[in-house]
């Protein structure tokens, strides 16, 4: 594998600013649509599965990914549960506390910071902070996306 920058990592930044950007126009806005809900996670997933093939491809075993997986569903589907909906006449609301907010601009800042660290593990030829930050990328993007389908069955279910 060829330890230099690629245009692969440029499309990893693209997606890891997109999803920070997401996060915040989602947390902005009091109104959250289901599209809204998985679109920083759809951001994330792209950025964990483009370093998941990366990893993949160097000779990694893919199952460190798949606990790594896992291990975000259970938080993602944990929070999602702990995170309180309102609905009005017209579409359901959700109501995000202070704190709730803080993660979920943590873990998409989290998403960014793994890129930053899988480009230092590629510029230093650090091959192990390279699979520490696609490990961390998979937790997070996971864990994003399990928050959003989570959240979208619970409106579904108290909404109609």
């Amino acid at each position: 594998m060829a330890e230099k920058l690629s245009v692969i990592h440029l499309l990893l930044v693209i997606a890891a600013a997109a999803c920070i950007y997401l996060v915040i126009r989602e947390l902005r806005r009091p109104y959250v649509s289901q599209w809204r809900l998985f679109a920083p996670g759809t951001a994330a997933l792209f950025v964990a599965a483009e370093m998941f093939l990366i990893q993949v491809a160097s000779g990694q075993p893919r199952w460190p990914f798949l606990v790594a997986a896992l291990v975000g569903m259970v938080v993602g589907g944990v929070r999602a549960l702990m995170i309180g909906l309102k609905h009005d006449l017209y579409r359901p609301q959700i109501m995000i506390s202070q704190p709730a907010k803080q993660v979920l601009l943590m873990v998409g800042l989290g998403v960014g910071l793994c890129v930053v660290l899988d480009i230092v593990g590629t510029l230093a030829r650090f091959p192990d902070l390279r699979l520490w930050a696609t490990l961390s990328a998979v937790v997070c993007a996971a864990a994003m996306l399990m928050r959003a389908l989570v959240l979208t069955v619970r409106l579904r279910r108290e909404h109609a």
